[in-house]
């Protein structure tokens, strides 16, 4: 079953004075020896500060990275003696928190001095930070002011409504807000890849496919056949053809890599924290 490999840790810390309608999770990856990590795409965006510690465990180096919304699978070489502490955006909140496009930034990481820049002055108080503790808290502060200051138009309050639908597997509720005339639906279908960067199409497809990898897992179905009917696809052959969109691996024999699991958990009363982790060169 795909599982995070042994030689990594992930986790996720409180989100402190995080606002978690916008954030999703704060987290922490380290590598324990040189591995291959692979990313599946969840249509997030992250910051992230990388960190190479001394043996003391103080910071020796530090870059950031922008992690723009993914919809294909990608590998990072992940390296020892290196820490990442990130933040992961809710869906459709990336852009406007961080002040970016998410279309520019689908399938794209930014990272090193054109990061910096992008996040602006900011920046240098990451860059500055000592230890690990630090780090934290600087992102924290960070993120904090780039939340508070994203403005949001009804177009992104529209896609972020629709998100959420889709999100929630709400199909009629869905059907219901797109049942109006042509040019209405076509205007939410632009809102919603200029808020998340991905089609709304794309997204309930990423959702499903992190839904059926999450079952797996957890191995709660008795059949492939089961597993495709639970989750929505048409029959086991669709759902074999997302899992080659997506992983480039098959339901029999999946990805062996982190996966979003909270979304499909918590409507089961369950708050698994697992997600990709980015672990990315400098």
């Amino acid at each position: 079953m795909p599982s995070l490999p042994s030689n990594a840790s992930y986790e996720e810390l409180s989100l402190g004075a995080l606002d978690p309608g916008r954030v999703e999770a704060f987290w922490r990856y380290r590598a324990h020896v040189r591995t291959i990590q692979v990313l599946l795409p969840d249509g997030r965006m992250d910051l992230v500060a990388h960190c190479s510690l001394r043996p003391d465990g103080s910071i020796a180096a530090s870059w950031l990275a922008l992690c723009g919304p993914a919809d294909v699978p990608g590998t990072v070489d992940a390296r020892p003696d290196t820490v990442s502490l990130g933040v992961r955006f809710r869906v459709g909140w990336g852009g406007a928190c961080l002040g970016l496009s998410p279309s520019v930034m689908r399938n794209v990481v930014v990272v090193g001095a054109h990061a910096a820049q992008l996040i602006g002055e900011p920046a240098q108080r990451l860059l500055r930070a000592k230890s690990l503790e630090e780090m934290r808290s600087a992102i924290e502060s960070v993120v904090l002011a780039k939340t508070s200051q994203a403005v949001f138009s009804a177009g992104q309050n529209r896609a972020l409504k629709a998100i959420e639908l889709i999100r929630a597997g709400s199909s009629e509720t869905l059907d219901d807000l797109l049942a109006s005339n042509s040019r209405a639906r076509r205007t939410l279908r632009r809102d919603v890849v200029a808020a998340a960067g991905l089609p709304l199409r794309t997204l309930g497809a990423i959702f499903r496919f992190q839904r059926a990898m999450a079952m797996l897992k957890s191995q709660r179905h008795t059949s492939l056949t089961d597993l495709a009917d639970a989750v929505g696809y048409t029959d086991q052959s669709h759902m074999t053809r997302e899992f080659r969109r997506f992983s480039g691996s098959t339901p029999a024999r999946p990805t062996a890599a982190p996966i979003v699991e909270r979304e499909f958990s918590m409507a089961h009363g369950r708050n698994v924290q697992d997600r990709n982790t980015w672990a990315l060169d400098n």
